[in-house]
């Protein structure tokens, strides 16, 4: 029962969140449709971990620095980690993290538990 009430917490908790930053926030909308965008912020994220797999698998970042929101929707822990090994991000089961991205050019991505979750960063 208590894993029942911490998921409807969380769920909760998102929702408010997600409210909150329509209400307050400005228009993030990077216009990409499938893809994410850096720093949507109010709550929302740009990369979500969900049954072994990343959505969406293709997240847009500005060039020089940005950040990131990633959503580990799973009960089990994943990573966030660049290819090139400059970023390795723990996400445990429920955990939201903001990550600071700094590249020039395309990164691909992938989780270091489940290397069938890949994707790319892509500098916009």
């Amino acid at each position: 029962m208590q894993g029942k009430a911490l998921r409807f917490a969380v769920v909760c908790g998102l929702m408010v969140g997600a409210s909150v930053g329509a209400a307050c926030g400005g228009d993030d909308d990077d216009g990409g449709g499938t893809t994410g965008g850096g720093s949507t912020g109010g709550g929302e994220a740009d990369l979500v971990a969900s049954g072994t797999a990343w959505d969406p698998t293709t997240v847009t970042v500005t060039a020089g620095g940005d950040s990131i929101t990633i959503i580990n929707e799973d009960g089990i822990s994943h990573t966030f980690t660049l290819d090139d090994g400059s970023i390795d991000e723990p996400l445990a089961g429920g955990a939201t993290v903001t990550v600071d991205v700094d590249i020039s050019e395309d990164a691909p991505f992938h989780c270091e538990i489940h290397p069938s979750m890949t994707g790319t960063l892509t500098v916009g």
